[in-house]
């Protein structure tokens, strides 16, 4: 019989023990374990052991031997513990004469967790595993954390659940005083332990046997498969085969024939081997379908990491890294031009680019009529005149903000004045206008957006691009602001607004844009770098671990973040343009925009004076009223009664700034967006690729060896190959042995 076994072997009757796990009072375990190795090669097998191994082996050769050849082959260590028997007890319990009765071994054996593995002719391999004696109290303070240690590693063994235990307890001492009795319980470990009672020979005579009784009987410290008494002895001069006689000549007198007859099934080693016997194939067969499946599973896991590493660097090494190149560069523009599911970076693009267009476009300037007066005479605060124009006094009201072009778009259908003013009817015939063909034809010469308006894009929900309606960004005048504004600027001549106050509030209705500019600009440096290192990492991860994989991936970065940076820079004197010159050669547009947004600012203006004038009238005058009914009333003030508007002036340069706001702001954002893809994401699609190879110097005389340099294995990487293609051939061995089985 060939030995399979590293450990203790028995063949052609010579013994050789392994000490796997050893406890050393000068060696500390890390996690409760130490493994050393020793040959006993002087340890000896008696001729008349095969009786006990023997019977220990009916009916489970095959099984045993499988579990057997599996640990040879490290399944234990990479997928999960078998079954095996383990012996533990306190010291001096007799465990170590335990093994040898069950065993037929005679070992000098040492303070070690100790691997017994067996195997003779005809007969199967077996495992025991002799735990070190469990301490309470060490002999000198240097030794204390053996006590500890010893507790740790019999928790490791006597733990696991594939694991059958022999608890030794001699009848020589109290059980309730047995530390390894409590761990068992400690561990939940009963339903799978075998009580052991040793040194029966040595119980006084006339010494009560109540405890034991109790024991056997099942009322005290109850075990799963109950408790065996055996006798063996120490003498290492007398035979295996002798001191079994002496065991049964032993039991066959008093009071283990009549006191203790009712358990006389369980008194001796070799009752005890049969039970055993039972018990570690019904263990193996349980655990068998588990142990299939995880070795299984183990071998593809190991198979996936050996993917993942780098093969050795052969053949064309720089044909092999500019063919890899190549592959990214058409993954990339896959990825950079979209157009499908699979592809969503451009959708992810755009849909920022839409909200960064709808954050800037409901962020236009708003007029607050909070400090507008309810009535105010015809004088000569139409001149223009600081000192005759009456500052707003009196009740002052919450500050009403025109925010919405859609209230006040056009007067409602109700709305009859009776004798509107030629102010008025001029801008009612300037909002009919607006429809004629040639105004048209003005309009569509530049991108229009309006609040509520999609503008063809199938992302404008407000709701979807969490656009905040209520405008945080926008600035905001008030009346009384604008006036100061004016005059500040005031050119002397009455009724006219100079220029340099218009782009004073444009300036500043322009100096929120880069909160939104930015965003979009981090959003897309955010989305398009991590698409970028995602799909080098993907497809050059044969390399990983290799300075190839880091010089590929680094250059890719500092590429993106080069050119990202650029795009910043061009973004940020765009936007510096913007604020710097307020200028536009859409003239048409703007003068379309303006007179729009005076309409809408008169009106708005006019419904608000009215308003104030009922509530002089009557504080109550709309209680109970509803909306409609409230409209009607508002519409219905005579505006003589009103008076001519004083704050034309300033009405006139709000609308010049909301009219050139829609003009500069599609502009701008059409041309930050239109930079984003004519430059930031061309630079990307076109030149990443030939940076790559230009930086790896794949033209160059010395390619071969730069590239031999850059795709080395790293050694680590080496020694982690070698180990994964060893454990991956046991585990094959392993799924070999059990399709034979």
């Amino acid at each position: 019989m060939d030995p399979t076994s590293s450990a203790a072997t028995v063949v052609n009757d010579d013994t050789h023990i392994d000490d796997r796990d050893q406890v050393g009072s000068n060696n500390p375990i890390p996690d409760g374990r130490l493994t050393a190795h020793a040959d006993n090669s002087s340890d000896t097998l008696d001729d008349d052991s095969d009786a006990g191994l023997e019977l220990l082996g009916q009916g489970m050769k095959a099984l045993v031997t499988l579990v057997q050849n599996l640990r040879e082959l490290g399944v234990e260590d990479l997928v999960l513990p078998l079954p095996k028997i383990c012996v533990l007890g306190d010291q001096s319990t007799g465990k170590s004469s335990l093994i040898e009765g069950i065993s037929g071994i005679k070992v000098k054996f040492s303070p070690n967790v100790v691997r017994v593995d067996i195997s003779a002719p005809e007969l199967p391999n077996l495992s025991f595993y002799d735990l070190p004696g469990v301490i309470n109290q060490a002999e000198v303070p240097e030794e204390e954390y053996l006590c500890k240690l010893v507790i740790n590693l019999a928790k490791t063994y006597a733990g696991n659940d594939s694991c059958i235990n022999l608890l030794a307890i001699p009848m020589t001492d109290d059980a309730a005083n047995s530390t390894a009795s409590k761990l068992v319980q400690e561990l939940n470990a009963q339903h799978r332990t075998i009580g052991v009672m040793t040194k029966p020979d040595r119980v006084q005579s006339g010494e009560s046997m109540a405890q034991w009784i109790d024991i056997l009987d099942g009322k005290k410290f109850r075990l799963g498969h109950g408790y065996y008494v055996v006798k063996n002895n120490s003498n290492p001069e007398v035979s295996n085969a002798v001191a079994r006689d002496e065991e049964d000549q032993f039991f066959e007198n008093e009071p283990w024939v009549h006191t203790l007859g009712a358990h006389h099934d369980r008194f001796g080693t070799f009752k005890l081997q049969t039970m055993l016997s039972k018990l570690l194939k019904a263990q193996i067969r349980t655990s068998l379908p588990t142990i299939t499946e995880r070795v299984r599973s183990k071998t593809q896991e190991i198979i996936a990491r050996l993917k993942n590493l780098p093969e050795p660097p052969e053949g064309n090494l720089s044909l092999k890294i500019y063919e890899k190149i190549l592959q990214f560069e058409a993954d990339l523009r896959c990825h950079l031009e979209g157009g499908s599911e699979v592809y969503p970076f451009q959708k992810e693009v755009h849909a920022a680019a839409v909200q960064f267009r709808n954050t800037i476009a409901f962020s236009y300037p708003r007029l607050g009529l909070g400090d507008l007066p309810a009535t105010i005479r015809p004088s000569t605060q139409l001149a223009y005149r600081s000192s005759a124009t009456p500052t707003p006094t009196g009740n002052r009201r919450s500050e009403i903000i025109i925010d919405s072009d859609e209230e006040y778009e056009a007067p409602p259908k109700f709305a009859q004045t009776p004798s509107p003013s030629k102010r008025k009817q001029a801008a009612l015939s300037v909002a009919q206008s607006q429809s004629t063909p040639s105004k048209r034809s003005r309009l569509d010469k530049i991108p229009q957006y309006l609040p509520g308006q999609d503008n063809g894009s199938s992302t404008s929900d407000s709701s979807s691009m969490n656009i905040d309606r209520t405008a945080p960004f926008a600035r905001r005048f008030t009346l009384t602001e604008i006036r100061s504004i004016l005059e500040d600027a005031h050119i002397g001549l009455p009724n006219q607004v100079d220029p340099r106050a218009t782009k004073r509030m444009i300036k500043d209705s322009l100096s929120h844009w880069h909160e939104p500019m930015e965003t979009l600009l981090n959003i897309t440096s955010h989305s398009c770098r991590s698409m970028i290192l995602e799909r080098a990492s993907s497809v050059f991860s044969l390399w990983h671990g290799t300075r190839c994989f880091d010089v590929l991936l680094g250059n890719c970065q500092s590429f993106f973040d080069e050119h990202m940076e650029k795009q910043f820079s061009s973004a940020r004197r765009i936007l510096g343009i913007e604020r710097q010159a307020a200028l536009t050669l859409h003239e048409d547009a703007m003068r379309t925009a303006s007179e729009r947004a005076l309409i809408t600012l008169e009106l708005a203006c006019r419904n608000e004076r009215a308003k104030a004038l009922l509530m002089k009238r009557d504080p109550e005058w709309d209680k109970n009223l509803s909306d409609s009914v409230r409209k009607e009333r508002i519409s219905k003030v005579d505006d003589t009664q009103l008076g001519p508007n004083p704050y034309m002036n300033e009405l006139r340069a709000i609308a010049d700034v909301r009219g050139y706001y829609e003009c500069a702001f599609s502009r701008f954002v059409d041309v930050i967006y239109q930079g984003i893809q004519a430059e930031l994401i061309t630079a990307c699609r076109n030149d990443l690729g030939p940076a790559l190879k230009e930086r790896l110097g794949l033209g160059e005389k010395d390619a071969e060896q730069r590239c031999a340099i850059l795709l080395a294995v790293d050694p680590e990487n080496a020694r982690v190959r070698a180990e994964l293609e060893r454990q991956k051939e046991n585990l094959e061995k392993a799924v070999l042995l059990f399709d034979v089985q």
